[in-house]
């Protein structure tokens, strides 16, 4: 965060997002099995849970752990596994923004196939759903949660829409999803995983996503047919993965863009979940 803190017309923590860099997280990093998770607990036990699924960098880049702390302030317990300490896509993720280098090696991978050989052991059946159903979701029960709503972003829409189909789920958020992308490496329908929604969704599209993902496209009527009147699409003029990614600091737009992501985000779970 910024030493000097937010404007003097905005309260305390009006703009919590503001250099990705210089914030130091508040949670902790609890080890469940052989799968890590940073854990953002409320001011007092909950019974609302929120399971956060990253971008493919990962935990412990971006602004992942920021966005669990903001969260748990209001009152939710926020737990975001390192689904990827396994097999991680990068070795060596950029802390913040995405560097030369970072983008390189994607290239590489997707080039040489490494990258779908990754996507085949992060698929819901491979492993995904053991470490939430099996894992995370009893430890989160054990701490008090009872229902639960899932947030991912870019890769993690995948998983926080598969969790949507799940009974424990009231709501679930994803931005900058790249569902299609990865069920294309993983040989799954991306279509599919809209129709087998079972609760409220919202779905915020960029500039950089594929035409059937922003709004009025095929993904949005697929999320519909599934529950219908309960399914938002909203799209953003902005780069692909700008609520964990975007420097803040330096662009005012982003800025806006992130805190009002985070009130939708708010909003969504303080409707349907007691």
């Amino acid at each position: 965060m910024s030493s000097n803190g937010p404007p003097p017309c905005c309260p305390a923590g009006a703009e919590p997002m503001m250099i990705v860099r210089d914030y130091v997280p508040r949670g902790e990093m609890v080890m469940l099995g052989n799968m890590p998770v940073y854990v953002a607990s409320p001011p007092s036990p909950s019974t609302r849970g929120v399971v956060m699924f990253t971008d493919m960098f990962g935990v412990h880049t971006g602004r992942h752990k920021q966005l669990c702390d903001r969260l748990a302030e209001e009152g939710l317990l926020v737990a975001c596994p390192d689904f990827f300490v396994e097999n991680p896509y990068f070795v060596n993720a950029p802390a913040y923004g995405c560097t030369v280098c970072c983008m390189a090696s994607l290239i590489f991978k997707l080039v040489t196939g490494k990258l779908d050989k990754n996507t085949l052991t992060h698929t819901w059946d491979a492993s995904l759903r053991e470490k939430v159903v099996g894992t995370l979701l009893p430890w989160m029960k054990e701490k008090g949660a009872k229902e639960f709503a899932s947030i991912g972003f870019c890769w993690g829409a995948y998983g926080a829409m598969k969790c949507a189909a799940l009974q424990e789920f009231r709501c679930s958020a994803v931005f900058h999803p790249s569902v299609d992308g990865f069920c294309k490496s993983a040989g799954e329908d991306d279509l599919q995983i809209c129709r087998e929604l079972k609760c409220p969704t919202l779905v915020v599209a960029t500039k950089q996503e594929k035409p059937a993902w922003l709004p009025g496209g095929p993904a949005q009527a697929a999320c519909e047919e599934a529950v219908p009147g309960k399914v938002t699409f909203r799209f953003e003029a902005l780069n692909h993965g700008y609520m964990v990614r975007a420097e803040v600091d330096k662009d005012a737009t982003a800025l806006a863009a992130l805190n009002r992501g985070v009130q939708e985000i708010l909003d969504l779970v303080n409707a349907n979940l007691s």
